[in-house]
């Protein structure tokens, strides 16, 4: 089975749109695309002038997190984890991670899928190990009742983090 390579000049936010319709992901387009189809919500856009594919997200700290422990925690994962940057903005108590991937030679689409499943599963990783520090807010608690809505029910069984 033969994967078209997606041209740079061609890749754009609607490229994105199609790979990941194609490969059944959910997401919202409001201007910006939220990718909501893998373990962790992030989201995804292209920087069409430096040919970039861009993927971020963040998770909370904890209220009374240690500025200069939470920096070490940035450093250390910065360090020991490949793909992603993080970095930590104390006036929004968040820690953030990014990922870029270029594409000057072209887009493959199911290495865009890839990308989304390797990013979300290192942040995934990267945030039980900061609430085990006692650095990042704990998962929220999805129960579900049965008097819920079907989407709090889907959502509490998916284990998504919304």
């Amino acid at each position: 089975m033969k994967t078209n390579i997606i041209e740079a000049s061609k890749v754009t936010q609607t490229t994105l749109t199609d790979i990941l319709d194609n490969g059944a992901i959910e997401y919202t387009d409001n201007g910006g695309l939220y990718v909501t189809g893998y373990p962790f919500n992030f989201w995804m856009e292209v920087d069409e002038n430096r040919k970039l594919l861009v993927m971020y997200t963040y998770w909370h700290t904890l209220p009374e997190v240690d500025e200069l422990e939470m920096l070490r925690f940035v450093n250390q994962t910065s360090g020991s984890k490949i793909m992603l940057q993080f970095y930590y903005n104390a006036e929004y108590g968040r820690y953030y991670a990014y990922y870029t991937h270029p594409y000057h030679v072209g887009l493959l689409p199911p290495h865009v899928l890839k990308l989304g499943q390797k990013f979300t599963a290192i942040f995934e990783e990267v945030v039980h190990d900061g609430i085990a520090k006692g650095l990042l807010r704990e998962l929220p608690e999805c129960p579900y009742d049965a008097d819920d809505s079907e989407e709090a029910a889907a959502a509490a069984a998916d284990g998504t983090v919304h």
